[in-house]
């Protein structure tokens, strides 16, 4: 199909996307190696919804990307069939997830999920501390 080759090459040389995260609202309102953190595992855990994220206004996108990278924890929680060693344990962490990760600054959980969504688990006080 040729009108999608021309759009591919139209998105990623004549007029590629452009982050709204270099901002001067988003460098003066937010940790910055937390900040890039959280917008490198974005572009791994999500690669269709991290270019439109990016693409949102300033005062909206860190808020939406922290949403995110949130819920992918979560589900990277649920998703995950052999890390707890029964179906209680993995539902309490669940139902008890907006009590921990999003109150505790240095709530991480190791040996849940894979790749770099591990990483987002392991590393998730970086989220909270760009969400708080």
């Amino acid at each position: 199909r040729l009108d999608e080759v021309w759009s591919t090459v139209n998105l990623l040389y004549v007029s590629p996307l452009q982050s709204n995260l270099e901002s001067d609202y988003v460098k003066n309102t937010y940790d910055a190696d937390d900040l890039a953190f959280c917008d490198e595992i974005l572009c791994k855990v999500s690669r269709s919804f991290a270019a439109v994220i990016r693409q949102l206004p300033p005062t909206l996108l860190v808020d939406v990307l922290v949403f995110y990278l949130v819920l992918r924890a979560l589900d990277t929680v649920e998703d995950d069939m052999t890390a707890f060693s029964s179906n209680e344990i993995k539902i309490g962490y669940l139902l008890n997830f907006h009590k921990t990760a999003l109150v505790d600054p240095k709530w991480s959980l190791d040996g849940v999920g894979e790749g770099d969504e591990r990483r987002l688990l392991q590393n998730f006080p970086k989220c909270h501390s760009v969400y708080a």
